[in-house]
């Protein structure tokens, strides 16, 4: 397999259009968990939506590149509802890149830099329910139900199902 790796985004031009070239081409995963395309303000929360209680330095946005070139972005936020947990904020992958394992290895990757942040010992991921894919994906991935299911809100359409998986 070519080089896989990942990368911290800051924002610039060139990492915005690497966002932007993954929201566009992953409309499938914006239709099937909000019913509409991803919309324009994607990109700019992608690197400045924090929850309330949380700084810019606790949100890590990241790109996934194979072969030097984008093909998925993702989150990490640490301290999510404790402070020995994180959170992955989100991991979507180009259609045309899934089914090469490159997700398998942006969650092992994920995971190293959760583990290599001071104090964290799990880690969490929320899926909207009826994305039935991506809760497989992360069950095969260790990934077990917390029993906690958030119920729907703005902008999903199914409540959002709670996994988590110690480091």
């Amino acid at each position: 397999m070519e080089s896989f790796e990942m990368r911290v985004l800051r924002e610039s031009e060139a990492a915005r259009r690497d966002v932007a070239s993954i929201v566009s081409a992953a409309a499938d995963y914006y239709l099937t968990v909000q019913g509409t395309p991803a919309p324009p303000e994607e990109i700019d929360e992608f690197f400045t939506a924090v929850p309330p209680g949380y700084a810019l330095e606790d949100m890590f946005p990241l790109g996934f590149y194979a072969a030097g070139q984008v093909v998925g972005i993702g989150g990490l936020l640490k301290g999510w509802n404790a402070p020995n947990k994180a959170m992955i904020g989100l991991l979507v992958l180009d259609p045309a890149a899934r089914g090469k394992g490159y997700g398998q290895l942006a969650v092992q990757l994920i995971e190293e830099m959760a583990r290599s942040l001071p104090g964290i010992e799990r880690l969490r991921v929320g899926v909207v329910a009826c994305n039935t894919n991506a809760l497989g994906f992360w069950r095969r991935m260790g990934y077990a139900d917390t029993g906690e299911v958030k119920p729907r809100f703005a902008p999903f359409l199914d409540d959002v199902v709670i996994l988590e998986k110690p480091l």
